[in-house]
């Protein structure tokens, strides 16, 4: 059994301005990057990446100068038995503690 996912990524250059610091203002330059299903679950409501990413930075009090889809999209392929083996363990030491009580039945 194979347990193995092939996924597409693809990067866009976002250029923007911290509008909560003082001016001069710096140009910010980051990489946001959507998969294949990101991306067609976009297409699906209408929206395009751009749009949607722009609108992300906007509402967290950016001013968005530009962004450009980066060439190539990049492939690879993940483990995903590897990947539980790994999460496993850091999951169980991150498990919030349940409110469960047991209750006292000696009379």
């Amino acid at each position: 059994m194979t347990c193995t996912k092939r996924i597409t990524i693809t990067g866009f250059l976002v250029r923007y301005v911290d509008l909560r610091e003082p001016k001069p203002r710096a140009i910010n330059e980051e990489v946001y990057t959507l998969d294949k299903d990101g991306a067609g679950a976009l297409g699906l409501l209408g929206l395009n990446a751009a749009d949607f990413i722009t609108a992300r930075y906007e509402h967290g009090g950016y001013h968005v100068i530009g962004v450009e889809q980066i060439r190539p999209r990049r492939t690879g392929r993940i483990d995903l038995c590897q990947l539980w083996e790994q999460l496993a363990p850091a999951a169980t030491e991150e498990a919030p503690a349940t409110n469960v009580k047991e209750e006292d039945t000696a009379e």
